[in-house]
């Protein structure tokens, strides 16, 4: 079975596991869907399990799930035992809804929580844009908990300027329509968006890639969860104050690097330059042709500069 799971009492449930464990086949991928029981309001975060060796924690983006990291999977499971969560609110996790919660604290809050009941102290972390945040914000709120940081794709936190298509989704009454009328309903119209956003050539994905993603927006909570962090995040004008990291970022020392497209959707490698420069210990590794989600583009740059630097010691 290239997908493990425990029985889920929600119907719901079963098409987006079907999903992952079709993906996983692809992939030739074992790993293991499970349930950690947290403190409310994460309640029940869901996670992909696989590997042996030290634990890497993998952060998602802000409308995926934790299925974008299987491609992933078979060159990290050599080195590392992989944990990847879906953010509360996507995939199988509770959602959440993020005007009562906020962002920054409970994004740090609930991995926090999440490395408890699964008894890791430390552990190496990677992240993509907003999971880029959460794996930032986690190494200012608490050091104590990450060994080692990789970011891939452009994360948040270091430009408070968004692209024109995430400033009007956030005008009143029309952003809310266009959220509604974008939600891809086909494989067809998952790569057409996911070539406009995270990569500059899908040819490597296989069509199993786009399931999971189509199937978890039919999920309960999934949309409304999903449309209140877009609330939070921003306005029109830009991302909010609070998710501006770049005067902080000074005082992270962990080992830190940044492997960052040109072709990146929301930032171009100029734009995080200068914080990567005034951190006393990172790096910024630039992929010529790559976009948002580097590690989904054909060839192996963006896979061997993050596992490269994962696995040095």
């Amino acid at each position: 079975m290239p997908l493990n799971h425990i029985a889920d009492p929600s119907a719901e449930a079963e098409p987006f596991l079907d999903a992952l464990a079709d993906l996983c086949d692809h992939y030739g991928v074992t790993a293991e869907s499970k349930y950690a029981e947290l403190p409310d309001p994460a309640n029940r975060v869901h996670y992909l399990t696989a590997g042996e060796g030290p634990p890497l924690l993998l952060l998602h983006g802000l409308n995926s799930t934790a299925h974008v990291w299987i491609p992933l999977f078979d060159a990290l499971t050599d080195h590392f035992t992989v944990y990847a969560p879906d953010r509360p609110g996507r995939g199988l996790s509770t959602a959440v809804d993020y005007r009562e919660t906020g962002f920054r604290e409970f994004g740090v809050e609930y991995v926090a929580d999440f490395l408890d009941s699964l008894g890791i102290d430390e552990t190496a972390v990677m992240g993509n844009s907003l999971g880029g945040f959460q794996s930032l914000t986690l190494a200012l709120d608490r050091p104590e908990r990450v060994n080692r940081l990789c970011l891939v794709g452009a994360p948040g936190g270091l430009s408070r300027s968004i692209p024109l298509l995430f400033r009007v989704l956030d005008l009143p009454f029309v952003g809310q329509w266009l959220f509604g009328a974008i939600e891809p309903e086909t494989v067809s119209e998952a790569r057409t968006a996911h070539r406009r956003i995270n990569a500059e050539d899908d040819s490597a994905l296989p069509d199993s890639y786009f399931e999971p993603g189509l199937v978890t927006e039919g999920l309960p909570g999934q949309r409304e969860s999903l449309w209140s962090l877009m609330e939070v995040l921003g306005s029109f004008r830009g991302m909010a104050p609070e998710f501006d990291l770049r005067d902080d970022l000074e005082s992270v020392e962990v080992p830190t690097r940044f492997v960052w497209g040109t072709e990146d959707y929301f930032w171009k490698p100029e734009v995080g330059r200068p914080t990567v420069e005034r951190m006393p210990n990172a790096e910024l590794v630039v992929l010529d042709d790559h976009g948002h989600m580097p590690w989904l583009e054909p060839g192996d740059s963006a896979t061997e500069s993050a596992v490269g630097f994962l696995t040095d010691s």
